[in-house]
């Protein structure tokens, strides 16, 4: 695991890059009539870019009985749909936080790519449509409280 020090460094220049951009894409959101497509684009890239060993940074959307995946930054192709079964929906459904040190020991788990050792799961909702944040890491457990706070904080952001 990184640093404590570093890591709130580094989010804390991340979350300063997000607002400092945020007058680029408020048209956006007028247009999109749901939730600023390029913002949150743009802040999956930024988180993938600066933390080398996560392997996928995207949100899924919450479609009937499944998930879809709606965003996402990744060397791979994601799995999509996807059931409430793994760790996304099961975040989804209890609508909590899941901090998944070792995804081997998750029931459930759906496997998208080999490599995701840990998984960091947010769900959140912009105009009703609810969505997860969903992020894996070649590292067991890689994610803490830094994270989920950080993480958190830009959800608002894009809310």
């Amino acid at each position: 695991m990184q640093n404590l020090i570093s890591k709130e460094k580094k989010y804390d220049k991340i979350l300063k890059l997000i607002k400092s951009n945020l007058s680029n894409y408020k048209s956006d959101y007028k247009q999109a009539k749901s939730y600023n497509h390029s913002l949150i684009n743009y802040s999956l890239d930024i988180l993938y870019n600066k933390f080398p060993d996560w392997i996928f940074c995207g949100i899924y959307k919450k479609i009937d009985g499944e998930l879809t995946i709606d965003l996402y930054h990744s060397d791979k192709i994601p799995c999509s749909p996807i059931s409430f079964e793994g760790v996304c929906g099961q975040s989804i459904q209890k609508n909590s936080i899941f901090n998944v040190p070792d995804v081997d020991k998750f029931p459930g788990h759906i496997v998208c790519d080999n490599n995701s050792k840990s998984e960091l799961c947010i769900p959140f909702k912009i105009d009703d449509i609810v969505y997860v944040l969903d992020i894996d890491s070649c590292k067991s457990n890689d994610f803490d409280k830094t994270d989920e706070i950080n993480l958190l904080e830009i959800i608002k952001i894009w809310s």
